[in-house]
């Protein structure tokens, strides 16, 4: 430290200057750096990158705002392509299925199928529509009305077969009359009267049929329920009975089973001597065709 007035170096901690006696006031060095550690300044550097990181942020998060609204508007876009194709596809299959059910050839081949697949409760309402299409068109093909026999002959309906195989016959004949379609339709119908168990029809189909060479064809077709000589009932003793068939041959059981073509052939009296005896017997001609069958019941007094 030094003498402000005279500028003589004094020594430390001296309170008078030792050459001209003027008194010394203390007064710390000055030092520039304790104005930048208690006011908190730092120098600018020159060259040194001042920007704030938070405005760096601020400039790559941009970049990544925007993708992510490009992608939101892509997948937007993606939605609204596959909610238009959805109603186009929607829009297809209900304007197929539109066709579907009102096509005939469709009806029919999809009841023709079925049928040919013995599936015949499935295919019964395909042929059934395909036969009211075809009354509605005036069309006179017999394919609806031939499968139709063959799905009730299926499910066991009879009476309804045989309906739609007259009714196929006669459409045939008043359309074309094609003798061998009329010959092919007559011998599927003695078929579906054999399965259904309505031969006893026989006689009245061949008997109706106009045209007498068919009736000849269809004559070994034939087949009558047996006839007994003797009525059941409660006898004092025991019997013989004699079965009659004008078509065919007779087979019968004695325990209440059906009788078939394996079964005991009738060729003599049949003696009855137990306390209860339950007959059955059948015809069956040379064509496979099985009668209607007889049953009777006949008991001993003891």
């Amino acid at each position: 430290m030094r003498c402000p007035n005279c500028n003589t170096e004094l020594e430390p901690g001296s309170l008078f200057c030792r050459i001209c006696g003027r008194e010394v006031q203390m007064v710390p060095d000055y030092d520039p750096l304790d104005d930048l550690v208690i006011g908190g300044h730092v120098p600018k550097t020159t060259g040194q990158n001042t920007e704030k990181v938070p405005n760096q942020e601020k400039k790559e998060e941009a970049p990544f705002k925007e993708s992510k609204w490009q992608f939101r508007g892509v997948h937007k876009g993606f939605l609204m392509l596959c909610g238009i194709l959805l109603c186009f596809l929607i829009f297809l299959a209900s304007y197929f299925s539109i066709i579907r059910d009102n096509s005939y050839s469709y009806q029919l081949r999809k009841g023709m199928s079925l049928t040919e697949k013995e599936s015949y409760e499935e295919a019964l309402p395909y042929l059934k529509h395909a036969r009211e299409l075809q009354q509605n068109t005036g069309d006179s093909d017999i394919r609806p009305l031939r499968y139709l026999a063959r799905a009730y002959a299926g499910i066991g309906a009879g009476e309804m077969a045989e309906d739609c195989m007259k009714s196929a016959i006669r459409l045939e004949d008043s359309v074309r009359g094609d003798g061998i379609v009329l010959e092919e339709l007559y011998l599927e119908m003695m078929e579906i009267l054999n399965k259904t168990g309505r031969t006893f029809e026989i006689e009245n189909v061949i008997k109706d049929c106009p045209h007498e060479g068919l009736r000849m064809e269809l004559s070994p077709y034939r087949v009558e329920k047996p006839t007994c000589s003797v009525p059941e009932g409660t006898y004092d003793r025991a019997m013989s009975l004699e079965l009659y068939a004008e078509y065919g041959d007779i087979y019968y059981t004695l325990d209440g089973t059906d009788p078939t073509a394996e079964s005991t052939h009738y060729e003599k009296a049949i003696r009855i001597s137990a306390e209860e005896t339950l007959l059955t017997a059948v015809a069956i001609n040379e064509k496979g065709m099985i009668s209607e069958k007889l049953v009777l019941v006949y008991k001993l007094k003891p």
